[in-house]
């Protein structure tokens, strides 16, 4: 389950802003939301994509008392307020909205564009079947080495032999992207830290000390 959880690893923003694109990212409309709004409700009637600027945006389903975060959307990833989940502000959030026939259009015009789109939603995809497949079947503490793993992939420094990871997430944070209680991830994380598989650094920074280990715990 990947920790950034982005939806692709395609930075479209970074396309849009390029001047063969101006024309497409004129359609959009730039709107800022503060840390813990809403940008969208499940089956809201406005049907618009948005585009992330800057800050983050938790995309996630709810039933009953209990949420399952899909995705945290950071610069250059898109998503649709027309689905039948949460999005909500990180932090001050800086997003890019535009009518989804609007984006239709363009994505039709602009053929470069639309390769982009194809495999963004070839990355939506695979990236849902991993989350539904760790929610259903891995135990908390294989969701959370493999959390780690993806974070090391997907944002990790080497260092030698360790990687560093600047996460940016809380443990309240990691506990509600993994569907879990912050009091069950701490202790699992105390158990990896006495085991010297992981290192605390500071609230943000963690350092995998043994890769080899932490890969074991999601195949056991």
């Amino acid at each position: 389950m990947p920790t950034r959880m982005r939806l692709s690893s395609f930075n479209l923003l970074e396309a849009l802003e390029s001047p063969e694109f101006k024309e497409f990212y004129d359609i959009f409309i730039e709107r800022t939301y503060h840390r813990k709004q809403y940008i969208s409700l499940p089956n809201s009637e406005e049907d618009r994509v948005f585009l992330v600027k800057s800050g983050r945006v938790r995309v996630f389903l709810a039933y009953e008392d209990k949420e399952f975060t899909l995705s945290i959307l950071e610069r250059g990833d898109i998503f649709s307020t027309h689905t039948r989940a949460f999005t909500q502000t990180l932090d001050d959030v800086i997003v890019l909205i535009a009518e989804t026939s609007k984006f239709g259009e363009m994505v039709a015009r602009y053929p470069q564009f639309s390769s982009i789109m194809v495999r963004v939603l070839g990355d939506l995809l695979k990236n849902s079947i991993t989350i539904i497949n760790g929610l259903v079947f891995k135990e908390t503490h294989s969701r959370l080495a493999q959390f780690l793993v993806q974070a090391a992939q997907d944002k990790g420094t080497i260092n030698g032999r360790d990687v560093i990871l600047e996460l940016g997430l809380k443990v309240e944070e990691i506990a509600t992207v993994l569907g879990t209680t912050r009091q069950t991830v701490s202790l699992l994380l105390n158990d990896l830290y006495k085991a010297g598989i992981l290192k605390k650094e500071g609230r943000k920074r963690i350092i995998i000390k043994d890769m080899h280990a932490l890969k074991q715990i999601i195949q056991n």
